[in-house]
């Protein structure tokens, strides 16, 4: 959605909105499908994503930097466009509409990078088919599994860890109707791995760091909007994950700007896997990338 801008001298007043893109990851390969739409097994791996039908973000704060901040200095290295104690559940799907904020100004300036501040419990709700039949894999009152088996899997209404030895998705010989699988743990985090941010200069491994059409994507689990996660074993005491985008080509604010796109991708951003595990191989959900898009006209 393109939003109205009045110009000043100094600052540049627009009314925001939030929409999605459809570019996709640099690193995402759709899955492939047979001439029915079926996803194939051959597909599977390495690299199989499917555009969710929704996710639901927690959205805390959003703001641009004209340096590229780090979880240390990002909140007073930028000017946030939405900035909100108790955060804001949005729903993103391929064709979302909605308004984020109202009556912003930020001054003109080039800015390099964007930062996002969203809670744990991002939810997804995906529906697809398969060509072959596949398990589902849920845990039982009992301390053991119960498994689901058919082409049509969709997401559980449930929550958890999409790292967990169980699966986000049901299965079945015709079309279930998906519920909202929420992620408590954070979708973007290291289960302990050491790949959490520095300490020392906000810097982050690869493991969570995605090449995007946009430019680079880093995400750090945060306890609060302020202080770093930590690990005890694998478990993460994060609430939050900042997301810092760093742009390609920095967004140029300027008294002539008029318009302004806002953007969450969505596209190819859940990654399909065959997973083994206690001696059934079952399919799994996961989250994949995150990528910002921001247009200044």
């Amino acid at each position: 959605m393109i939003a109205n801008i009045k110009s000043f001298i100094v600052f540049t007043a627009f009314s925001a909105t939030l929409v999605l893109f459809s570019t996709s990851y640099l690193l995402s390969a759709s899955c492939v499908r047979n001439a029915n739409g079926e996803i194939t097994d051959a597909s599977l791996s390495p690299n199989c994503t499917v555009t969710p039908d929704e996710v639901y973000f927690p959205i805390y704060k959003f703001g641009l930097c004209e340096e590229v901040p780090t979880y240390l200095n990002y909140m007073t290295a930028c000017k946030f466009l939405y900035d909100s104690t108790t955060g804001q559940t949005v729903a993103v799907t391929s064709s979302s509409n909605f308004q984020l904020a109202n009556n912003i100004s930020i001054s003109e300036g080039s800015y390099k990078a964007a930062v996002v501040l969203i809670g744990n419990t991002i939810g997804v709700l995906h529906n697809d088919v398969f060509a072959a039949p596949w398990d589902g894999l849920e845990k039982n009152g009992g301390g053991g599994y119960s498994v689901t088996n058919g082409k049509y899997c969709s997401t559980r209404l449930d929550s958890g860890s999409e790292d967990d030895f169980d699966s986000n998705l049901d299965c079945a010989n015709s079309a279930l109707a998906g519920g909202i699988f929420s992620e408590t743990d954070g979708a973007y985090n290291t289960a302990g791995l050491g790949g959490r941010c520095s300490i020392a200069a906000g810097a982050i491994s690869s493991n969570l760091t995605f090449n995007t059409a946009s430019g680079s994507t880093t995400v750090c689990g945060m306890l609060d909007a302020s202080t770093l996660e930590t690990y005890t074993g694998s478990d993460t005491d994060a609430t939050r994950q900042l997301v810092t985008q760093t742009f390609a080509t920095a967004v140029k604010i300027s008294p002539n700007t008029t318009s302004l796109n806002l953007a969450f991708k969505v596209t190819d951003m859940l990654s399909i896997e065959d997973v083994s595990g206690g001696g059934v191989d079952y399919i799994q959900a996961y989250l994949d990338g995150f990528e910002i898009a921001i247009d200044a006209n």
